[in-house]
């Protein structure tokens, strides 16, 4: 796997071990490993950031197999950044659909809870019900404009062409998530919604930093 120049050498072994781990979790199942947002887009803040992954599956994993990617992550995530990270199955996403399934996610939001679970048995339930995410639509967006196949076949053949209207619907509830939560994270609300404008107004998908620049500038 080439990464890109501009990933420093701590991220770059993180990213590399995580995507070793997962093919030789998921073997001939794995389709396709994604990055997308602020390291993807040039603008990667060490002391904030996390690396935003997809993962495209053949089909849905065993319960065994999310036990044991989730201690990958559960390992290797703050090693030394944060990873927020979807699997998605390949038939689930063609034909797009919002909000989308996943079948497994982690971040850090989620530590304690999956830390839980694997601990007092109740990690065997977590194939009982489909879960669904709006903010996929925007990652997928994201990742087609804009990320980088770290493994697999190439972003434009396995990842749906998200409409213009769910990619607008997801960015909105992310805008109005920031909205409630300014005065915890002010700087996010900001930022985040000086890229919805630009998007909104015309078509252009910034990072937060980009869409502070854009900001300062009207």
């Amino acid at each position: 796997m080439k990464l890109p120049d501009w990933i420093l050498p701590p991220i770059s072994t993180q990213l590399q071990l995580v995507c070793e781990g997962l093919q030789t979790l998921l073997g001939e199942e794995l389709v396709g490993i994604y990055l997308h947002g602020s390291l993807a887009m040039k603008c990667f803040n060490p002391q904030r950031s996390d690396l935003d992954l997809l993962v495209v599956n053949r089909q849905q994993m065993p319960v065994e197999s999310k036990y044991h990617i989730t201690d990958l992550l559960l390992r290797m995530s703050k090693a030394p950044v944060p990873i927020e990270i979807s699997f998605l199955i390949l038939s689930d996403i063609h034909p797009f659909e919002h909000p989308l399934p996943y079948d497994l996610h982690y971040s850090e939001t989620w530590r304690q809870q999956k830390s839980r679970e694997m601990a007092d048995g109740t990690w065997r339930q977590w194939n009982e019900e489909k879960q669904r995410d709006p903010d996929l639509a925007a990652h997928i967006m994201v990742a087609q404009r804009r990320g980088i196949t770290l493994y697999g076949a190439p972003i434009p053949e396995i990842l749906p062409s998200v409409p213009n209207e769910a990619y607008i619907l997801s960015i909105l509830g992310d805008y109005r998530d920031a909205r409630d939560g300014r005065k915890e994270n002010p700087v996010y609300f900001v930022l985040n919604a000086c890229r919805v404008h630009a998007y909104l107004s015309g078509g252009i998908i910034f990072s937060k930093a980009e869409g502070g620049i854009y900001g300062l500038a009207m």
